[in-house]
């Protein structure tokens, strides 16, 4: 009988997965640490489901991180940058002579990042996807069936809920 690689009934293993995917690690690095290949792993995912819960379990507070910073980066937020400056002292002696000494300070400072667009269309088209996702529906016009040698004509067709009435974004408050 052939000698198994990884024991996943073992909870030990399992909680070492878990942390794996806690960690960061992707199925194909988690699979090259217990010593299968990417495929076959993917394979035992659908198979055992302690496996399945564990990556689930591991990557949850990840997924929360990701999805909070993510809002926070569409809607705009601030940071703290760190800065090194050179700063210059100058000294005299009773002499007369003058001695420059330098030193580099690290300053903290507050960064506020604008909202960023993209960010903002990612989370609309995944949080609202029926209302964000539309493709513009092409309609070709053609002569009805009757041989011309010029091309068909293509229009767009848009929603009249895509449009946005100037009066309603005058009188929106955005904070």
């Amino acid at each position: 009988m052939a000698k198994v690689k990884f024991d996943f009934t073992d909870k030990q293993n399992i909680l070492r997965i878990e942390g794996w995917a806690r960690d960061g690690l992707d199925d194909k690095q988690i699979a090259a640490n217990i010593g299968y290949n990417e495929t076959y792993f993917s394979e035992l995912k659908g198979r055992i489901t302690e496996l399945s819960e564990a990556l689930k379990k591991g990557r949850a507070p990840l997924d929360v991180i990701v999805e909070s910073t993510l809002y926070r980066r569409a809607i705009g937020m601030k940071i703290k940058t760190q800065q090194a400056f050179k700063v210059k002292e100058v000294t005299y002696t009773e002499e007369g002579k003058r001695f420059e000494t330098e030193r580099v300070e690290i300053v903290e400072l507050d960064q506020e990042l604008p909202p960023d667009p993209t960010s903002m269309i990612f989370w609309l088209k995944n949080r609202k996807p029926e209302q964000w996702n539309k493709q513009t529906e092409k309609v070709d016009i053609t002569t009805n069936g009757k041989d011309f040698k010029t091309d068909p004509i293509i229009i767009e067709v848009i929603d009249s809920r895509d449009k946005v009435d100037a009066k309603d974004s005058d009188n929106t408050d955005i904070q």
